[in-house]
């Protein structure tokens, strides 16, 4: 009876064999699934498509492909191509001497029948031997087989041939069918008929060890225009076909990868005539058992090195003599299940060698390494410094990165957390206290460091993370745990100085180097939150302006440098000035003790004015100040700089003086004004504007001339607004435009109710000049009333002429190709240059009133009046009068030949009924003639 280590040691062994078999089972079960799925056919495709990369070989040179390309495309014209030029080829592809043309081209579909009859034509002709292409295709709809033959007048006189390619499971084409069927007669395959093969059966296998490449090709473009060497076509076989991506005849083929249809068939006729046609070669299916079997039996023979060395010099050994018989023999073996069968007895060998818990233990331990080897190269090759430090504060891992970071020595590695900066040793020990791993993971916070090293200081960001780790040594129980400080460091020099140049140049200008707007906000937010008392002075540049035109903008600048240099230099130490924008300055003083803010002021005042010697020009300027002082309950910085500003606005508006401070009185002022600006716009969209006219008299006759148009607004609340008062409103916002706009159209529709001999005179802002359009609101009014232009008189002031330019000059020249007059209004109390008078189209000179109010008692009004109507009579031009009030002024005005007058000696300023019923009327109290007898009087003056 054996003994029971005999019996254990029978078991242990009938275990070890039973689970042999059952994993040889299983992997001949994965065999047999693997050829059941179609697993061999895909891996003898991957094979035999390798195997053609063993010795190309070239093709023959008799077929030479004719390439419908994109240079064709280009030359030619959009696909498809009228069918002559088809039968031109042919003519050039005779002359050359070709054998013979096969077109790879659908020629199914009628086109223009002299086209269809020119090919048709050269097909027939006696030249080489035509094929055209024919093919089968399944319709969708039917399931039916539809040809697609060439038209009958084609085939009359050639030959057909399909071009029929199919197409393998993995989307390659391997072969090409002999022949195809239609309506039950064969019809050869193009490469069979080339290659002289036209009685052979079944598919051809494709020889693609031929190098496509080595196929003669060219251009369509080239043979029809005659541009190909005749010895390169002459006695060979042209293939025409397209190969320009945008006509989509392109296949993917082993070894050559994507190549048109044509370079298809090419292939395939030259694997016929170089008798390369592929014939394939299987096994019968017992042999991959039977080479599977004598596999598991050498594997128990032998051990799992012998048996992986057998099974992959065999491998190697069938994949050679496959080879062989591919490039000697042109047969493709089928060798794919002989290599599975291999593979399945590699994979048994390695099932029996590694029972599941050895192969778990086994993956455990390489990936325990490669983590490992993993860590270690991002340790050494990142970019950041990481330290590890252990609860006794030795240090277990330091990266180079970080002994460059901390300024350590080169030779060696720190032993210690006390090796370090002593910021760090803080923040190690600091982390290593507060390490609690009960508390569970935290998440690693970011922080700023700044260290003094041996060279530049420098900012490092850095996290400090604690982690435990199992004893290896002693069980896994709690107490057991060791603990770890992980320290990574990353150098943020450069960005922290680069984040502190633009916070500079976000609260300082650019130009001068001063506190900006930004920076001012900030300064009095925090003030006012304190309750600081403080003071702004606001002020600016006068004449900078003419600075920067006249001399250009750099000299500008540097004047802003110097000024900003001079009002910093004289500032106490309370005082800080900021440059708001332009030539705006702004002056914070932690002060509110109006003595010595307007003591500051006056410095300032007094240091700018000084000239500037700046690029050698001696400039100079001076500047006003406004000053606004925290008062009680002022606490808003946007109140108080606006305060600031409404003083300096004041400064340089009133003659008050260079400083100006604020007081409630300038609120109202401004609020006042704001009100106007907005009632102002209001008005004008509710149009509440009216016109009254002045009539105009003639001084000699006593006949109306014509009338001045008045612009009256009559407010709910204000009541009757004066003119001078929202006019000069009007121009500073803009509205002037809309205004003028609206009495141009007014004027005339009003005046062309009037008597064809009224003229009508409207008053024009210089700015409506200078920046509006006033030719195309004059047009507007014209053509909307249908008033004369010739009727339209434009008064403007001299101030339009101030600045002048050849933008003013043309716009004098479209008026006057309208039709309209000028008159000069206010003559005198301007700047009275002469020279308007002849460089402008002055029709006539207003003169102001104040020369009329006070004759004939002053006798430099007599010598002014006088003067200018001589001066008018001698230019040509009319004179006008205006503030006629008694009889004696017109009299005398009449005596020294003024032509016309205004007043209200003769009508006060009129409705548009009034006028229109003064118009009619004619006359001015009957004829107001006789001047003349009463000159003599004016003698005495």
């Amino acid at each position: 009876m054996p003994s029971p280590t005999i019996r254990r040691r029978v078991a242990r062994l009938t275990v070890a064999d039973i689970r042999s078999l059952a994993t040889l089972l299983v992997v001949a079960a994965c065999l047999a699934g693997a050829f059941l799925s179609g697993a061999p056919a895909a891996l003898d495709r991957t094979l035999s498509d390798a195997r053609f990369l063993l010795g190309p070989r070239p093709a023959s040179g008799g077929i030479v492909l004719v390439d419908i390309d994109a240079r064709s495309l280009a030359e030619i014209g959009v696909w498809p191509w009228p069918r002559r030029l088809h039968a031109d080829l042919l003519s050039a592809a005779a002359t050359a001497g070709a054998a013979r043309v096969a077109f790879d081209v659908d020629f199914s579909s009628r086109t223009r029948p002299e086209d269809d009859a020119a090919f048709a034509a050269a097909l027939g002709s006696a030249g080489p031997e035509t094929f055209l292409a024919a093919f089968v295709q399944h319709d969708p709809a039917s399931g039916a087989v539809l040809a697609s033959m060439p038209i009958p007048p084609l085939l009359a006189a050639s030959w057909p041939v399909s071009i029929n390619v199919p197409v393998d499971d993995d989307g390659r084409v391997r072969r090409f069918p002999s022949s195809i069927d239609v309506d039950g007669e064969a019809i050869a395959s193009m490469p069979a008929v080339l290659a002289g093969r036209e009685t052979m059966d079944g598919d051809v296998g494709i020889d693609f060890g031929i190098d496509a490449a080595s196929i003669p090709r060219v251009s369509f473009v080239d043979v029809l225009h005659g541009r190909i060497a005749p010895e390169q076509l002459r006695s060979k076989t042209l293939v025409v076909g397209a190969t320009a991506i945008e006509l989509h005849d392109l296949f993917p083929v082993p070894r050559a990868g994507i190549v048109s249809g044509s370079t298809v068939i090419a292939l395939a006729a030259e694997t016929l005539m170089q008798d390369r046609a592929l014939a394939s070669w299987r096994p019968s299916s017992g042999l991959p058992a039977l080479l599977f079997v004598l596999g598991a039996w050498f594997a128990l023979r032998h051990g799992l090195r012998r048996t992986l060395l057998a099974a992959a010099i065999t491998a190697l050994a069938i994949e050679a003599v496959a080879a062989w018989f591919y490039v000697e023999r042109a047969v493709m073996p089928e060798t794919a299940g002989l290599q599975l069968a291999l593979a399945a007895v590699a994979l048994w060998s390695l099932v029996r060698e590694f029972d599941l818990r050895q192969f778990r233990l086994w993956v455990s331990r390489v990936e325990t390494r490669n983590t490992a080897r993993l860590l270690e190269r991002v340790v050494d090759d990142g970019f950041d410094a990481i330290v590890i430090v252990d609860a006794q504060g030795r240090i277990m891992r330091i990266n180079e990165v970080a002994q460059r970071l901390l300024d350590l020595p080169p030779g060696g590695r720190p032993d210690t957390v006390a090796d370090l900066p002593p910021a760090l040793v803080t923040v190690v020990e600091t982390a290593m206290a507060a390490a609690d791993e009960a508390a569970g993971p935290r998440h690693p916070a970011r922080r700023m460091l700044e260290l003094a090293g041996t060279g530049e200081a420098r900012v490092l960001e850095y996290t400090v993370s604690p982690f435990w780790l199992e004893d290896r040594r002693r069980g896994r129980r709690e107490a057991n745990r060791l603990r770890y400080v992980s320290l990574l460091l990353h150098d943020v020099t450069d960005r922290e100085r680069a984040q502190e140049r633009l916070r500079f140049a976000a609260f300082h200008d650019s130009l001068t180097g001063l506190p900006n707007r930004r920076a001012l906000e900030a300064d009095l937010e925090g003030l006012a939150a304190e309750r600081v008392p403080v003071a702004l002075l606001a002020f600016d540049l006068d004449r900078f302006k003419g600075v920067n035109d006249a001399l250009g903008h750099a000299t500008g600048d540097a004047v802003l440098v110097e000024t900003a240099r001079r009002a910093a230099a004289l500032l106490p130490a309370e005082a800080t000035v900021f440059r708001i924008g332009g030539d705006e300055f702004l002056v914070l003083s932690r002060t509110a003790d109006p003595r010595l803010v307007r003591a500051l002021a006056e410095r300032l005042v007094e240091a700018i004015g000084q000239d500037f010697d700046v690029n050698g020009h001696r400039i100079s300027i001076g500047t006003s100040v406004g000053i606004a002082v925290e008062a009680e309950g002022c606490r808003d910085p946007s109140v108080l700089r606006r305060r600031a500003d409404v003083a300096l606005y004041q400064a340089k508006r009133t003659s008050a003086g260079p400083v100006v401070e604020f007081d409630r009185s300038m609120d109202e002022a401004r609020l006042e004004r704001l009100a106007l600006e907005r009632d102002l716009a209001a008005a004008i969209d509710a149009g509440a504007f009216e016109l009254a006219y002045q009539p105009q008299i003639d001084l000699q006759s006593g006949r109306w001339t014509g009338a001045e148009a008045l612009l009256r607004w009559r407010h709910p609340e204000r009541g009757f607004v004066s003119p001078a008062e929202f006019v000069p409103v009007a121009e500073e916002t803009g509205l002037i435009h809309r205004l003028g706009a609206f009495v141009l159209e007014v004027a005339c529709r009003d005046a062309a109710r009037w008597p064809a001999a009224i003229k009508i005179a409207v008053n024009v802002s210089p700015l409506q000049f200078l920046t509006g359009d006033i030719v195309g609101a004059v047009r507007s009014a014209l053509a909307s009333s249908g008033l004369d232009p010739k009727r339209l008189e434009l008064e403007i002031t001299e101030s339009a002429f101030v600045g002048e330019n050849h933008r003013l000059a043309g716009i004098f020249s479209d008026l006057l190709a309208l039709g309209v007059t000028f008159a000069l209004d206010d003559f005198g109390t301007g700047y009275s240059s002469l020279g308007y008078l002849h460089r402008f189209p002055i029709a006539k000179i207003k003169i102001d009133r104040s020369f009329v109010t006070d004759i004939p008692g002053n006798r430099h009004s007599m010598a002014v009046l006088r003067s200018v109507v001589v001066l008018a009579d001698g230019l040509s031009i009319r004179t006008i009068a205006e503030g006629i009030e008694t009889g004696q002024q017109a009299e005398i005005l009449g005596e020294l030949g003024c032509g016309e007058g205004q007043g209200y000696l003769y009508a006060k300023p009129l409705d548009i009924g009034q006028a229109c019923a003064l118009f009619a009327g004619g006359a001015k109290d009957g004829e107001r003639g006789g001047w003349t007898e009463r000159r003599a009087r004016l003698a005495v003056v």
